[in-house]
């Protein structure tokens, strides 16, 4: 009996999951809010529900896009800290949300460190300088020579106070002397019509942004970010190239989980991302055509990489001098 007694309880204790392994299993058991602290139909929204589509099909629950606009990513931000740090709440948003904002703003409604843990990076997004066709310039160099020429006349355009548009410019005007005004604007569709119609001399864009324009000979583009050229736009240099480093501020996109969530759950999304991105299928059909760069990091590079970025942003910003109100 006694021998009976201890086959069984040895057979049990081969059958007991750890608690961090089974609760990794069972997620998710229903669906999951991704919250985007952007307007529908911008580049971030566009791009969650691209990201949230798929990884539904991956973790075989349905994820549904929740926009939560305002407040310079502030609102959303606030509302997935003080949600239930269970995994069934994340944040899909830019780096503006979790380096530029902290490094612009004296106080905000959130603490990146504090109320948030990083999940998962899904792709980095070239901005690119656009001045209009008719402009006398055709690269970088010119561009610098014409605007210091008419400092004091002109401006340039953002998609709104803090983005990256914005502390790109301030940085132009500082490393090159020419005083421009800044103009900015709701997003940045509204800030190219006006490049174009010559009400403000350039801006920022994402690639996919002004792809058209492109095409049909209305905007020239002088230069992108990021540490290679585009793709998309081969013959394009980087502003690293152009000598004009403290300018490269693209855009970065990933998953943040409210602080306290565990370790296993955090570990789980970070693994359907990553089978997202080795996905040449999808890396082609959903990220290429955007203009975007996949990020596969593990959640300790997402934390290194934050740091970094973080240290290098408020670098710039105090040597810009770009301000907010």
């Amino acid at each position: 009996m006694n021998a009976l007694c201890k086959n069984i309880a040895v057979a049990a204790m081969l059958l007991v999951v750890p608690a961090g392994q089974a609760l990794a299993q069972a997620f998710p058991g229903k669906p999951i809010r991704v919250v985007v602290p952007y307007a529908p139909g911008g580049a971030t929204d566009i791009m969650g529900r691209v990201v949230a589509q798929r990884l539904g099909e991956i973790l075989g629950q349905q994820v549904l896009v929740d926009n939560r606009p305002g407040a310079n990513t502030g609102i959303g931000a606030e509302a997935v800290a003080k949600a239930p740090a269970d995994g069934y709440t994340l944040m899909f948003t830019n780096d503006a949300t979790f380096v530029l904002n902290p490094a612009l703003f004296a106080t905000l409604p959130y603490n990146m460190a504090r109320d948030f843990v990083p999940v998962a990076t899904v792709a980095y997004l070239n901005l690119a300088l656009v001045v209009a066709a008719n402009l006398p310039v055709n690269n970088f160099a010119e561009l610098v020579a014409w605007t210091k020429a008419k400092s004091g006349s002109i401006s340039y355009g953002s998609y709104g106070v803090g983005s990256q548009a914005h502390l790109m410019g301030e940085m132009f005007k500082k490393l090159y002397a020419t005083d421009m005004v800044h103009v900015p604007y709701k997003g940045s569709a509204p800030a190219v019509a006006d490049v174009i119609g010559g009400q403000v001399v350039f801006t920022f864009p994402a690639i996919p942004t002004v792809q058209g324009f492109i095409k049909s000979g209305r905007v020239k583009v002088l230069a992108i970010s990021g540490d290679k050229r585009s793709p998309l736009l081969p013959e394009v240099p980087t502003f690293t190239e152009v000598g004009a480093k403290d300018m490269d501020i693209g855009a970065w996109y990933g998953f943040f989980a409210p602080a306290g969530t565990p370790r296993e759950v955090v570990a789980r999304l970070n693994a359907a991302v990553a089978g997202m991105l080795t996905n040449q299928e999808f890396v082609d059909k959903q990220l290429a055509p955007q203009g975007m760069l996949p990020m596969n990091l593990s959640t300790d590079q997402v934390a290194a990489l934050m740091k970094s970025e973080s240290e290098r942003m408020t670098r710039i910003v105090r040597l810009s001098g770009a301000k907010v109100e």
